[in-house]
């Protein structure tokens, strides 16, 4: 089992992998010593208490995090953290060349993340690396005394989740989760008035994800990372495996490897808004999907049509995934998305005084009555960094708006999600009515997934889909009844030395 990290500072280092390009590197090998941290220049001066934050991963979503910790009073980002050498040497250029309405700000770098955690000069670690280092990072952090801001999903497989709950509990630190609509107070006032009572009793919870994804392609055989990458420690604590896509960067996402498709890429932000819709705090009881990588070739192995079915003590939470346009017509340069109750991505929570619908945007959110007529609209947005530096301030996890605690639990749902899949069978589509026939909400919308695939010319006789594993689960997560196979894959062994 993964366990928390527990060494010397000489051993600490000891451990740490080489900043150069280490593109081919098995599991076992030994690595070497660190790169040398890059010495800041004299620190940008702020009023006030400050907390000092480094950012790992930084090539995306990582720089959200930079200019918005940076942008909260009393919050200095002073170093970042990246495994590709050219990305880490870019981004702390643009920090120090600031932009036309904000300073410029000097940053250490580093290729090592554990080179950071013992210092006492750095009170938090915010981690924006892809989903299979989440939990190992934030473990990391939290055992090391540092307070976490970790994006979405917080895991890679359902256990890791509860270890960075545990490893919050016995650090004392906050840990956020960085599903933002969280903190937007159209999102909240909606969710209010559902738990009010606002739609009477509540039929069903979905989400929807009707995002334009493309084929990433293929290779015939495996690839090297690139050479700026140390893909030692890009693969951090799942098996030593050669690049099988080609392009490492993002289409992770599409490698169950390390990702965990759609489903738990956008589809997080959803899942999140459509459990605390129903306000359970829990695992589903059962768990069903149907779908598959449908209408093109490449070397990804994530669903990219999906249905997602969840029995939540007896109220369904039903998810949907498509990354195909509307039709095969549709697919020219700007793909049109189908939409349902005119969204593409957001959440519809069914009730019996009609629907409340959630943007995508956290922007808006409206309840629209039975006959059609708009009853309510909410608008406004939040600042998610805002109330982790907040929540840190003051030392109080109860003022965080997305607790680490929520963000396992939605993960958790799209891992389970993903394993029903991958433990699921072709099968045609007369035998996926007959499956899914006993819920109303879940053949309704697997009919009009079966419509959207035949609008795409998808023969669904020569190319089946996947009819997924019934799962029951108990209520933490930690084993699915009378199924040995998918409780062993609801939580993954490490490699040294990325244990946690």
């Amino acid at each position: 089992m993964t366990r928390p990290l527990k060494t010397s500072r000489r051993d600490f280092l000891a451990i740490s992998a080489t900043g150069a390009a280490v593109t081919v590197l098995p599991a076992g090998t030994e690595a070497s010593t660190p790169p040398a941290t890059t010495a800041a220049t004299t620190p940008d001066p702020l009023d006030g208490p400050n907390l000092r934050v480094a950012v790992v991963g930084v090539r995306g979503r990582g720089m959200n995090h930079v200019r918005g910790l940076q942008a909260q009073p009393g919050c200095q980002v002073v170093a970042l953290c990246d495994v590709d050498s050219g990305i880490l040497a870019r981004r702390a250029a643009e920090c120090a060349a600031g932009t036309e309405d904000r300073a410029g700000f000097t940053v250490e770098t580093t290729g090592d993340v554990r080179t950071l955690l013992e210092r006492d000069d750095i009170d938090a670690i915010a981690i924006a690396t892809p989903n299979h280092t989440h939990a190992m990072l934030a473990c990391w952090a939290l055992d090391a005394g540092k307070h976490v801001y970790v994006e979405k999903p917080v895991s890679h497989v359902v256990g890791e989740g509860a270890l960075i709950v545990e490893a919050a509990r016995r650090s004392g630190k906050i840990c956020a989760t960085g599903t933002q609509g969280r903190s937007a107070r159209s999102v909240r006032d909606a969710i209010d008035f559902v738990h009010a009572g606002g739609l009477g009793k509540v039929h069903c919870s979905r989400g929807l994800c009707y995002k334009p994804r493309r084929p990433i392609g293929t290779v015939e055989t495996p690839r090297f990372a690139p050479a700026t990458v140390d893909y030692d420690r890009w693969l951090g604590p799942v098996g030593y495996r050669a690049l099988q896509r080609p392009q490492l960067h993002y289409d992770w996402h599409w490698d169950l490897h390390t990702g965990n498709g759609d489903l738990g890429n956008q589809g997080i932000h959803q899942m999140d808004i459509a459990r605390w819709a129903l306000g359970f705090d829990s695992m589903p009881d059962r768990v069903l999907s149907v779908g598959g990588r449908l209408g093109y070739d490449d070397d990804g192995d994530t669903p990219n049509t999906q249905v997602t079915w969840f029995d939540c003590r007896g109220t369904p939470l039903v998810f949907e995934v498509r990354g195909l346009p509307r039709s095969k017509a549709d697919q020219s340069d700007q793909w049109q998305m189908d939409a349902f109750e005119g969204q593409s991505i957001g959440n519809v929570i069914h009730g019996e005084n009609g629907v409340v619908r959630i943007s995508n945007s956290y922007s808006w959110a409206e309840h629209i009555d039975r006959d059609g007529v708009k009853r309510k609209e909410w608008k406004g947005g939040g600042d998610h960094f805002a109330n982790f530096v907040a929540a840190v301030k003051a030392d109080d996890p109860s003022l965080l708006n997305a607790s680490i605690r929520d963000g396992h639990l939605s993960s958790a749902y799209c891992h389970l999600g993903i394993l029903s899949h991958r433990l699921g069978e072709s099968r045609s589509p007369e035998e996926v009515d007959a499956a899914w026939s006993g819920d109303a909400m879940a053949s309704e919308a697997w009919g009009r997934m079966r419509d959207h695939l035949r609008a795409n010319e998808i023969d669904l006789e020569a190319t089946p889909v996947v009819l997924g594993r019934p799962l029951r689960v108990d209520a933490e997560g930690t084993r699915v009844t009378g199924d040995p196979e998918a409780t062993a894959m609801l939580a993954r062994e490490g490699r040294e030395p990325f244990i946690f």
